[in-house]
């Protein structure tokens, strides 16, 4: 950051669990993962001709041929019922599942099922949003999908299944949050929201080692050039190309106010399970078009995270981050981490008691030189939420205004949210500088 770099970093693989999320700083971007409109899904077709929709990555193709269909704890001489029912590691006979297709309790009993020689895998896949590249013909089922195939496995004499080549369909619930993409709140910093965005991280096409298994099967022989990926370690890529198409316009741009043209022009997102949502998203989804022209940006500097830094840290810890002799202001209070510059907003309160939080913020013109701006806030909540002042007035480029956004409430039972958002108005446009704001209860 001090060299002008903004350091793009991924948000983890750790989700859906709240507080998960890796990369808490205020200087780096945290990126989340989100679905994109391509999905891969597979087919498998039962003996009684039901169709079941799952999904994966399988590149084999079907002879419209069925296979006698197994359960995994009926395809094992060495392993528990349990252990085999989920194909787990050694549990499979390879004389009981040649040329059958193996029920798995687990979407990973594939590579099992591979090593012992089976035709395909169903498995129960309770993650339905990502595509496994797998090594045999397989699919991964949803738990309702997958209970019809073991209740037909089981009233069936003669079981039997074929699993079709996978195909490609518009998804037209995209964007959404992957249910492995790491979660807020920021447990080091709660006024910090983390992640800052979220960008495409399901079933990308990514550059690959041309010597490594394509799939997670040490048995898959298969080599390539290009996979079907997912992690936020898929989605940090995009969010780093979109920070470059910015400086490629801003050349002269403070990572600060490339990082807040980013995260105040996203896509608003709708909630997941995660709740609020925000600690899902963060502020939304990229949106590189709008990204090179945010019209106001939030800028931070090294004197604003040192200061940062002061509220929480001694002079002695915060050197070893600044790797110089930082000093932090003697002889007034030294205020409260939620009041970076930041462009997103959040703060927790004490549960059921009566709360007032600021958060005191200023933007910089970097659209029209004549321009004016009115505050909107957008809430569900009974909260009350002032902007002071509510219009901000520019007469040049650079030009810096400050303003505080005030939150009231109170009675807020603990561990619950109020999720609202801040969208600055140029009069000509919709909202086109957007920070989300996220009040949390805790305990006392």
């Amino acid at each position: 950051m001090k060299k002008g770099i903004l350091t793009v970093q991924s948000a983890g693989n750790s989700g859906p669990g709240n507080g998960t999320v890796s990369s808490g700083a205020p200087w780096i971007l945290t990126v989340a993962a989100s679905s994109i409109d391509r999905k891969f899904i597979t087919k498998a077709v039962l003996g009684n001709e039901t169709n079941l929709v799952g999904i994966s990555v399988n590149s084999f193709e079907s002879n419209e041929s069925s296979y006698p269909l197994i359960y995994g704890k009926n395809a094992s001489k060495q392993c528990s019922e349990f252990l085999a029912g989920y194909c787990l590691e050694g549990c499979l006979d390879p004389d009981l599942v040649k040329e059958k297709i193996v029920l798995c309790d687990w979407s990973g009993g594939y590579v099992e099922a591979d090593r012992a020689g089976a035709k395909g895998a169903i498995l129960s896949n309770s993650r339905d949003d990502v595509a496994s590249v797998v090594p045999l013909s397989a699919t991964g089922l949803n738990n309702r999908e997958y209970a019809v195939a073991k209740s037909y496995h089981n009233s069936t004499r003669n079981p039997r299944a074929k699993i079709l080549k996978s195909e490609v369909i518009k998804d037209p619930a995209a964007p959404r949050v992957a249910s492995f993409s790491s979660r807020g709140p920021n447990r080091i910093v709660p006024e910090i929201l983390k992640p800052d965005i979220t960008g495409p991280g399901i079933d990308i096409v990514a550059a690959y080692s041309p010597i490594a298994s394509i799939s997670a099967s040490p048995y898959d022989k298969r080599r390539v050039k290009y996979n079907v990926l997912s992690g936020t370690s898929m989605s940090c890529p995009h969010a780093a190309g979109v920070a470059a198409y910015v400086k490629e316009f801003h050349p002269d741009w403070s990572p600060a106010a490339i990082k807040s043209a980013i995260m105040t022009t996203a896509w608003p997102m709708n909630d997941t399970s995660t709740s609020p949502g925000e600690f899902a998203y963060g502020s939304g989804h990229l949106n590189p078009v709008r990204a090179i022209n945010p019209g106001l940006v939030y800028e931070a500097s090294k004197e604003d995270y040192i200061k940062f830094l002061c509220m929480m840290l001694d002079e002695e810890k915060i050197r070893l981050i600044s790797g110089d002799k930082s000093t932090c202001p003697t002889g007034s209070d030294k205020g409260s981490p939620k009041d970076l510059n930041y462009p997103s907003m959040a703060a927790n309160v004490t549960s059921m008691k009566l709360f007032t939080i600021n958060f005191h913020r200023r933007v910089k013109n970097v659209g029209l030189a004549n321009s004016n701006y009115k505050a909107l806030i957008s809430t569900n909540s009974k909260v009350d939420i002032k902007v002071v002042p509510e219009v901000l007035s520019f007469k040049s480029l650079n030009e810096e205004k400050n303003f505080t956004v005030t939150v009231d409430g109170r009675d807020m039972p603990e561990g619950s949210h109020v999720s609202a958002s801040l969208c600055w108005y140029d009069g000509s446009h919709n909202c086109i500088v957007r920070s989300p704001i996220v009040i949390s209860s805790v305990s006392a």
